[in-house]
């Protein structure tokens, strides 16, 4: 468990005391995005860093707190922006709400994080997960973002996920389908990206190769449609099965790569961008629904700026990346103008699959990138 604020909340208190024989107010906090930070260093680098910035908290004890849970390592840039959600929850909040972020799958892997969430909460409140892991929760919405090669660049990304018709209105889905899940916010980890253990120079290279997808419909057929053979397992599970060759490869963005040494088993990562789905904060909505209307309001504040964080940090976290994975020995390949054509014609049929019915809101995703 990862108490991110308990040890600085107790720290004040006795500063506090000592200094005046009693408890500060608290500077609420403003509603400009940070400065984008440097490169994560050590493993404990997003732990730390929120740790330091949380040094003006309110000495209050928190009266809810809620569990968060992250896949990803301390490090990772979507680790980090959920220490940074619960910083801007403590703030906001005048230190009533704590968010407990849990990191390294400690709370379990995706489908189980998803399914607390369904199921009302408290084993896990909270789940950062990636929108193209929602299909078989009753998205359908949500799921366009994680469709092979929808976005054509990181800003075209954005202009749909700020547009309140498209992203922002997307954010409510979980409720309207029934799934149980209210969305908070989005998050950027980059486009997902092809490595394998062996040496690949080109998308042509995967065809028939077992490459490891999320345990979701839509990455299988995405890694079908492009030939490979996808084989969907536990992202706990993903080093040791590379490692030992129950899979070939894998795919995922810089952060996720590099955070969870990937480079150490499959060293050739390919520029394929197959996928450039954002991943997205969902909340158990059992648990938003006993919340006070202020109280909601601080999350969507806390979560926006969050956001806002990580929108800014992402394209530096990207640039220092590939420089360190490169230092390591990794074989970085990009992928030929040609390989992407063709991958994005096979990939047509994926698209037609997962829109029937909302053919008109992957037009206006389309159209918003123009």
């Amino acid at each position: 468990m990862k108490k991110v604020l308990s040890v600085i909340l107790a720290s004040a208190m006795v500063l506090s005391m000592t200094a005046c024989g009693g408890s500060g107010d608290s500077t609420p906090a403003t509603t400009a995005a940070p400065a984008a930070p440097a490169a994560p260093a050590a493993s404990e680098a997003g732990k730390e860093e929120t740790k330091a910035d949380a040094g003006a908290a309110p000495a209050a004890a928190p009266e809810i707190t809620f569990k968060y849970a992250e896949l990803n390592s301390d490090d990772n840039i979507n680790t980090r922006a959920g220490y940074k959600f619960a910083e801007y929850v403590a703030e906001l909040s005048n230190g009533r709400i704590e968010i407990d972020v849990n990191s390294a799958s400690t709370l379990g892997d995706e489908k189980t994080c998803l399914n607390a969430l369904q199921m009302g909460g408290g084993t896990v409140d909270f789940y950062r997960g990636n929108t193209n892991s929602l299909s078989d929760y009753g998205f359908q919405k949500l799921n366009m973002f994680g469709l092979p090669y929808i976005f054509v660049s990181r800003e075209g990304m954005w202009k749909v996920l700020e547009s309140e018709e498209l992203g922002q209105a997307f954010l409510n889905e979980g409720v309207e389908v029934g799934a149980g899940m209210v969305g908070i916010a989005y998050t950027d980890e980059g486009a997902r990206n092809l490595f394998t253990s062996a040496e690949i120079t080109s998308l042509a290279d995967i065809k028939g190769k077992k490459i490891r997808v999320p345990e979701t419909t839509l990455m299988m057929d995405t890694m079908a449609a492009l030939g490979a053979e996808p084989t969907p397992i536990s992202y706990s599970e993903l080093y040791s099965s590379l490692q030992t060759g129950v899979v070939d490869g894998a795919e995922n963005g810089y952060p996720g790569y590099d955070s969870n040494k990937f480079y150490e088993v499959a060293p050739y990562y390919l520029l394929d961008a197959h996928t450039f789905s954002p991943g997205i904060i969902l909340m158990a909505e059992a648990q938003w629904n006993k919340l006070s209307a202020e109280d909601q309001a601080i999350l969507l504040e806390a979560g926006k700026k969050a956001s806002e964080w990580n929108k800014a940090a992402i394209e530096e976290e990207e640039k220092a990346l590939r420089a360190s994975l490169e230092s390591k020995g990794v074989t970085i390949i990009e992928c030929p103008p040609e390989d992407i054509a063709a991958a994005q014609e096979a990939c047509k049929s994926v698209w037609a699959d997962y829109t029937k019915g909302i053919e008109d809101l992957l037009q206006k995703m389309v159209d918003i990138q123009q």
